[in-house]
């Protein structure tokens, strides 16, 4: 994106970026009891981008976002240093209006809520758009953005519930241990706007394990976990410890990742522990950015056990 009609722009305010902004509760865009204001706050993924009369590769864009707080966006660009702007809308205009400052600068915009997607049209030029539309050799740009959606995912058969960005694909992989085969189920969820992805374990025993099979038991599940997001990467742990949440023990790992041929490094945050006759994990995997962001705290805290279908 940053090839674009913004690309001078951006250069001139990444010296002057903030971290990112934490994430907000979900919002229901279609809520006609909440001010544009309040619906704009969240996390935004650009899922569409047009200029100069046509739209762009989606490489251009996928995986940017757009943060609003009540008075500031912060835009992500890939692995770009966060950008913040100062915001503020005019929802008494027709079309509405947004303007983005830093520094000097003024990014004039107009806006429309499309069902949950939010369209932006704006311009570095001196005036404000007046339709939602762009032109060669023009200096507006159109965003489509989605709303970054967290949910509670509830699995009864498997007994337990946990927070992710959207509904999770499962997966399955056996495990060999000394306490023989098992079969974890592996629950994923991507997301693109933090470059890391989310996974839940679940591995069950014929019985509770002894000290010696729950130590091997703990190894192959971790290393059945980073298999399912890529088998070429080199893991290293760099740093392993016994903690207690609510009294239950728990492994916490921290594992870089060195993709084969590939200069992009990555880390994955792991939680593992035993609860009765299953082993339970926990993983955020993605870039070493990625894996610090508030949402992770989110996942780990979410994370909650409860009664299994009986079947």
């Amino acid at each position: 994106m940053r090839s674009l009609a913004f690309a001078a722009l951006l250069s001139i305010l990444v010296s002057h970026s903030v971290a990112d902004q934490p994430a907000e509760p979900n919002r229901k865009v279609a809520q006609k009891s909440k001010s544009d204001q309040e619906l704009f706050e969240g996390i935004w993924l650009i899922i569409g981008l047009e200029a100069n009369g046509k739209a762009e590769p989606e490489q251009n864009y996928k995986g940017n976002t757009l943060t609003f707080t009540k008075d500031k966006a912060t835009l992500k660009e890939g692995k770009h240093a966060p950008i913040e702007f100062g915001s503020v809308l005019d929802p008494s205009k027709l079309p509405k209006t947004i303007d983005l400052m830093a520094k000097a600068v003024v990014i004039r915009g107009i806006y429309k809520f499309e069902g949950e997607e939010l369209v932006l049209c704006l311009s570095i030029g001196a005036n404000r758009p007046t339709e939602f539309a762009t032109k060669p050799g023009g200096d507006t740009e159109i965003f489509t953005l989605k709303r970054s959606r967290w949910e509670r995912h509830t699995d009864k058969l498997i007994g337990f519930s946990v927070e992710m960005p959207g509904k999770p694909e499962e997966r399955k992989r056996e495990v060999t241990t000394p306490a023989g085969k098992a079969t974890t189920t592996i629950q994923v969820v991507r997301s693109e706007a933090e470059r890391v992805s989310y996974l839940t374990s679940v591995t069950p025993f014929p019985g509770p394990l002894d000290e010696k099979e729950l130590a091997a038991a703990l190894e192959a599940v971790k290393t059945s976990l980073l298999a399912e997001v890529d088998s070429d990467a080199k893991a290293t742990t760099e740093s392993e410890k016994d903690i207690k949440i609510g009294g239950q023990p728990v492994k916490e790992l921290l594992i870089g990742l060195e993709v084969l041929d590939s200069k992009d490094k990555g880390a994955a945050r792991v939680r593992l522990f035993a609860s009765g006759d299953r082993l339970y994990g926990l993983m955020v995997i993605g870039t070493e950015e990625g894996v610090k962001a508030a949402n992770v705290s989110r996942f780990w805290n979410s994370f909650r056990l409860g009664e299994k279908k009986k079947n």
